[in-house]
């Protein structure tokens, strides 16, 4: 993975799991660089040829499996690997720091509108979005959103 920082800023290792950059003020400010976490940006999502966010993560989210329906609708969302039987296989959308109740939602953002998705694992998911967020978290940022 490459992380992109302005000429001033310096990467840091921390605990070897997140990069931080040290910039010439001392502030820090923590990069999408973390194991357990995909990023796909806007670039990568324009080579997609994808019209829909649901197309981008079939696209480019090998940690997923998604299927649609015979009509071409999203049918299903889960995450590779073991399931439950038990518990909700889908991953958590948030939109712009909003949660989306259904993932078949997604079929419904155009990918020219998205500036970033983050997928996050499990792990990384129930980390900082809570037991719910066992099968991952789809983190969405449109280019109209708030900014962070």
């Amino acid at each position: 993975m490459t992380a992109r920082f302005s000429p001033r800023c310096a990467l840091i290792t921390v605990f070897s799991t997140a990069l931080l950059a040290a910039c010439a003020t001392g502030a820090y400010r923590r990069a999408d660089t973390r194991p357990g976490v995909q990023v796909i940006t806007a670039e990568q999502i324009a080579r997609s040829g994808a019209s829909t966010a649901w197309d981008v993560l079939k696209r480019e989210a090998p940690t997923l499996t998604l299927r649609d329906t015979r009509g071409g609708r999203p049918g299903s969302a889960g995450r590779r690997g073991r399931s439950s039987i038990v518990l909700q296989d889908a991953p958590l959308v948030v939109l712009d720091g909003v949660r989306l109740t259904d993932f078949r939602a997604l079929d419904g953002i155009p990918a020219a509108t998205i500036l970033t998705i983050s997928i996050y694992n499990g792990i990384e998911g129930t980390t900082f979005y809570g037991t719910n967020a066992v099968s991952g978290v789809i983190v969405i940022k449109t280019k109209d959103g708030p900014e962070p």
